[in-house]
């Protein structure tokens, strides 16, 4: 679904965050056809939650670079008031942070890509910080970043607390999922899977999924979640068609190795801070 400014832009794609409205939890999605994954395999994920008067609740993810900074899609951002009102859950695979492996921490600064204009378009990456350093254990780890401009083939892990429904009435996980062995699918296959309308959304700094048979894909809070390829974070969870998971349906991510030199140089926190 497409979430722009608040409102549905269309029906038929999809923006993959829960915000932009005091009653998050109906907006929620996770990982379409995974399986629960075990705990600290996914060490580097983290959840961003927004804090409400009764519990902090999920609305996107992001993946750990290093001790103070997290990659992140850039419409998870979109909102100064929310993300300052967020907290980043580190080292739990379930959601509520009850894992006595979890971190918790503050956001301090978050930088957009300043080429990114909204809703579907392209480079929907973001960058989060937070002053208090990550402690690294078994749970809480870094991914690694990909060589500039390497074009990832063959298949990926993809990790998230999104809704796991294939039809238009969400299911929410307590625990993180993971679809171990998406077939990652070329720019030409994922424009024709789209059609006409949405492909015009595709940039060649995208990377797409399947399959197209439908039954596994990205959904709505999955946002700003990681693509790996054992450590190395290859994709950043952008958008896809709703309802999640049909035929002709592939997941479109932020093709990180196209973007190393900026996350590199957009990772500096303003001196007045």
């Amino acid at each position: 679904m497409a979430i722009l400014n608040g409102d549905f832009v269309a029906l038929a794609i999809l923006l993959l965050i829960n915000v932009f409205t005091s009653d998050c939890s109906k907006l929620q999605m996770r990982v379409v056809g995974g399986s629960a994954a075990p705990a600290n395999s996914a060490p580097f994920i983290v959840s961003l939650q927004q804090v409400t008067s009764t519990k902090n609740v999920h609305y996107c993810a992001g993946t750990i670079l290093n001790t103070n900074w997290i990659v992140t899609a850039a419409h998870c951002l979109s909102s100064s008031n929310l993300v300052y009102n967020s907290v980043v859950l580190a080292g739990s695979i379930l959601v509520s942070g009850t894992a006595s492996t979890a971190q918790t921490r503050s956001i301090s600064y978050y930088v957009v890509n300043d080429l990114y204009v909204g809703g579907t378009a392209p480079y929907d990456i973001g960058l989060v910080y937070v002053a208090t350093a990550f402690t690294w254990t078994n749970a809480v780890k870094p991914a690694a970043l990909p060589t500039a401009g390497a074009v990832p083939t063959g298949t990926a892990s993809l990790y998230g607390w999104g809704s796991t429904s294939t039809s238009s009435e969400a299911i929410y996980p307590t625990t993180l999922q993971v679809a171990s062995s998406v077939t990652i699918i070329t720019l030409a296959t994922c424009e024709s899977a789209l059609g006409k309308d949405l492909s015009v959304n595709l940039h060649d700094t995208n990377i797409c999924t399947g399959p197209l048979t439908g039954g596994i894909s990205i959904c709505t809070s999955d946002s700003g979640g990681p693509l790996m390829q054992g450590n190395t974070l290859i994709g950043i969870v952008s958008w896809g068609k709703l309802p999640c998971g049909q035929t002709n349906s592939p997941s479109v991510y932020v093709l990180v190795s196209d973007f190393i030199s900026w996350i590199f140089s957009n990772q500096k926190v303003p001196s007045l801070f």
